[in-house]
């Protein structure tokens, strides 16, 4: 039956079931690349870190403390240590050497980076949690299944490991 207008019901209904198919398959592509965007932001980050605490080493001869929660701690100019917040940096006869002047965040609110230096401060650990358990470099366990380092980047555990040596895939 037509209507006045040319188009039967079914073929207004049909249109209308294809348009909202399209619509959740865009949508989901749409989460995917942006979960994907964070993590690829993720590891960009931990890289860049890590070029940081070489020079940091470089410079001091070892690699920077830190506190209990894995934040990262700088030397200051009387000595002690505090949180590097913003940069990674140290003194030297009253003079400050930055060696990452905008230290970057985790992109989700909730998460953060982690940081943890070997007990002599030769060798560290820089975390991070992956969205997305499919990303190649997500660490597996022994049978190859997506896991985590049992240690808390914020809501959820770290699944990204990155070391003075490199990426660390398998648990």
């Amino acid at each position: 039956m037509k209507s006045h207008k040319g188009f039967t019901l079914i073929e207004l209904i049909l249109v209308m079931a294809l348009v909202g198919i399209l619509s959740v398959v865009g949508i989901a592509s749409y989460t995917q690349a942006t979960i994907k965007s964070r993590d690829t932001k993720r590891k960009n980050d931990l890289n860049q870190i890590a070029k940081a605490l070489e020079l940091f080493n470089n410079d001091v001869g070892r690699y920077p403390k830190s506190d209990t929660e894995g934040n990262m701690l700088c030397p200051t100019i009387d000595g002690s240590e505090d949180t590097c917040i913003g940069s990674i940096y140290s003194f030297s006869n009253s003079v400050r050497s930055t060696y990452m002047s905008n230290l970057p965040k985790d992109p989700s609110v909730g998460q953060s980076y982690k940081y943890f230096p070997s007990a002599n401060f030769d060798s560290y650990s820089l975390y991070a949690a992956l969205e997305n358990e499919e990303d190649k470099d997500h660490v597996v366990d022994s049978d190859g299944r997506p896991t985590t380092w049992d240690i808390s980047c914020g809501t959820f555990d770290c699944s990204y490991k990155l070391s003075e040596i490199g990426l660390i895939r398998v648990k």
